[in-house]
């Protein structure tokens, strides 16, 4: 511009627009118009850029240089195309959105309306003031810090106020994220929890931020939260199903051999901890719902949760070894073979089983009943009575440990499929690999539990093949070809060996299927009872009825930002569509901005106009300023074009133009028609 500058007529250099209006020779007379005007623009989110022209020998800012303020140019940028979707899609992740610009306040408002982000845009001298005042009531609220965490953005900031508001959200217990693209957002973008630098930063915000973008666009950074919050879930999955299992595992065979003196063999701990191992790694690829608000670690609600899952399925598993060991449910009522290990079922068993034998006196020792129990009892000291015993509760009790074994499998792989979603587990999908992990460990644990492992580990003092080893039923146990018990009076009557339960599998799967279905209403109960997700949270129901009352769908109003999005550039890093063809809703009701034609076709103010003097340019151009004002053209606008002595133009200003009309020069860059609103 300077250097298309003649001598006599020089621009404002670019200066801001209350610069060029106070540089005005007769301002008193036309500001108060021009601040009404540039207002009125503001509040439809217009900015506006100001013409000056300098009269007068020398630089614009010489003695006796005289500036004429030509007139005002609104602009409209719109936002990209995919801010108001993204915003939406941070209000339903929980996420606040607040707007700090620089723009003025209405500007600011009428964006953040359009946006659907609410219309509590303070200016920033609101802040500034309730800081300097201290302590009492600020707006409303108790402390500046409710202030800034209620309002919806701060307009006409400076890059120390960015600091400020970052510092004052950090302060009130909120995890604060911020986006900037120059080098004034660098020491918020450092400040933030999570800075943001988007596409087509400087190097100083990119040095400052924690994540830049690569792509222009802030959609990208709601992706990033759900998928951050996806793997938060299923790492908080495979804490509670950790914690839960670890504390079954010690709480349930702890019970079982302090209050029944009962041992659980190592190699079964060690395929549990095997087949969970598989069910853990398919958590990594799961299929999980994003958490609605944002997450934290909270360790003492995991180990609480885990504590109850667990000591719910220790219950669950105690029941059953009482019910199989210490009652006789399933032989009455399911006629299935006897796993009860108590004197007052097997000393009638024993009597019985000796008598079918043909032993008359069952205390005599066994080794004098070698013709009726056989030559491997010969040096058994004990009576054939208390070697029936030892026999019948060391093959009992090893079918049983298949049994416990098996419904530990199969219910505490299940709690995979509770813990993983806060819905019903039967109504939810969980991921394929995790469908696999958990049916190919229990087809596995279930054959194991069936077939058993033959009687491994044998007993050290033994005899094979046993005589009194027979089931209830009074077939001989399957899948247990060796036949070898412990002797009566020996450590080995307390060896921890595996036989097959064969049929008692199914029991299993059903006992774990019955106490299943309570897991999800236990589930339901904790999530109330430690309010996980705010389920109960006053502070985020208030929130949900706030952003449902943002959201455009649900309150009917309309809001439609249909601008195609421009290509990213360094100039232009936000892709922002602002010099691209308006759609034909802006066309519609865009006001007409005619362009005067002379005698000589269009009005045209030349470097010879300017050459006979700098008073008779001034007289042409203000000639734009004085149009009468028509219904399709209410603002007077026209559209010359561009002087050879350019006019100044200011940036974004805080005042309007009264009566005095637009001037807007024609430039081959620029449309011929400029939208705007209806009033």
């Amino acid at each position: 511009m300077h250097s298309a500058c003649p001598a006599s007529v020089s621009p404002s250099a670019a200066a801001p627009l209350q610069v060029v209006l106070k540089r005005a020779h007769d301002y008193d007379t036309i500001h108060a118009g021009v601040e009404a005007k540039i207002t009125e623009y503001a509040s439809r989110g217009y900015r506006a850029l100001g013409f000056g022209l300098a009269e007068g020998a020398g630089a614009p800012d010489a003695p006796g240089t005289n500036w004429q303020f030509l007139g005002l140019l609104p602009l409209f940028d719109p936002p990209r195309h995919d801010t108001a979707e993204t915003i939406q899609r941070c209000h339903a992740q929980g996420i606040g959105v607040k707007m700090v610009t620089g723009d003025q306040q209405l500007i600011g408002a009428e964006t953040a309306r359009q946006l659907g982000m609410g219309a509590n845009i303070h200016k920033i001298e609101v802040l500034l003031q309730a800081k300097a005042a201290g302590s009492g009531l600020v707006g409303g609220h108790a402390s500046v810090g409710e202030l800034v965490e209620a309002a919806d953005g701060f307009a006409e900031v400076f890059p120390e106020h960015k600091y400020e508001i970052v510092q004052m959200l950090q302060d009130r217990n909120h995890m604060v994220g911020m986006t900037g693209d120059g080098v004034n957002d660098a020491p918020a973008l450092k400040k933030a929890d999570v800075g943001i630098a988007v596409h087509g930063a400087t190097e100083a915000a990119r040095g400052a931020a924690d994540i830049v973008l690569t792509e222009p666009g802030l959609s990208v950074i709601v992706e990033a939260v759900i998928g951050a919050r996806m793997i938060f879930q299923r790492m908080t999955t495979y804490a509670k199903y950790t914690v839960a299992m670890t504390f079954r595992i010690c709480f349930t065979f702890g019970i079982l051999t302090i209050a029944y003196n009962w041992y659980f063999p190592t190699i079964l701990i060690v395929l549990l901890a095997v087949f969970n191992d598989g069910a853990m790694i398919a958590l990594s690829k799961d299929r999980v719902t994003p958490s609605p608000i944002p997450n934290s670690w909270r360790l003492r609600n995991i180990f609480l949760v885990g504590i109850v899952y667990g000591l719910y399925l220790t219950l669950s598993t105690w029941v059953l070894y009482h019910v199989a060991a210490k009652m006789t449910f399933f032989e009455d009522g399911l006629h299935m073979f006897s796993l009860n290990d108590t004197d007052r079922v097997l000393l009638p068993f024993c009597r019985n089983l000796l008598g079918s034998l043909g032993v008359s006196n069952p205390s005599a020792p066994a080794s004098s009943l070698t013709a009726q129990l056989g030559q491997q009892y010969a040096g058994v000291s004990e009576s054939a009575l208390e070697q029936c015993l030892v026999e019948q509760r060391y093959v009992r009790g090893a079918q049983l440990r298949t049994l416990i074994y098996c419904q530990v499998s199969i219910s505490g792989q299940a709690l995979v499929f509770v813990v993983r979603t806060a819905r019903h587990s039967l109504t939810t999908l969980a991921g394929g690999l995790t469908y696999v992990a958990f049916f190919g460990a229990q087809v596995a644990s279930t054959l194991i539990a069936a077939l058993g492992f033959g009687g491994y580990a044998p007993p050290p003092a033994s005899v094979s093949p046993c005589s009194l080893c027979s089931t209830s039923l009074g077939s001989h146990p399957t899948f247990w070809p060796s036949g070898q018990v412990p002797i009566a009076g020996t450590e080995g009557r307390f060896t921890a060996s595996v036989i097959g339960c064969t049929y008692y599998v199914l029991v299993a799967w059903i006992w774990s299927m019955i106490w299943y279905l309570a897991l999800d209403p236990i589930k339901w109960l904790l999530i109330w009872a430690l309010n996980e997700d705010g389920v109960r949270s006053r502070h985020s129901w208030k929130r949900m009825i706030r952003m449902r009352a943002r959201h455009p769908t649900k309150t009917g109003e309309e809001v439609h930002i249909t601008l195609g999005a421009a290509a990213a550039n360094h100039l232009n890093p936000m892709g922002r569509a602002s010099m691209q063809r308006p759609t034909a809703e802006m066309l519609s009701r865009a006001s007409v901005i005619s362009v005067e034609v002379g005698a000589n076709g269009v009005r045209r103010v030349s470097g010879t106009m300017a050459r006979r003097g700098s008073l008779e340019v001034a007289s042409a151009l203000s000639g734009l300023r004085n149009q009468s004002l028509v219904a399709t053209n209410p603002f007077g606008r026209r559209s010359v074009t561009r002087p050879a002595g350019a006019a100044g133009v200011g940036p974004r200003g805080a005042a309007g133009g009264g009566e005095l009309g637009s001037a807007a020069y024609k430039r081959s860059s620029l449309p011929t028609t400029l939208p705007s609103r209806k009033p």
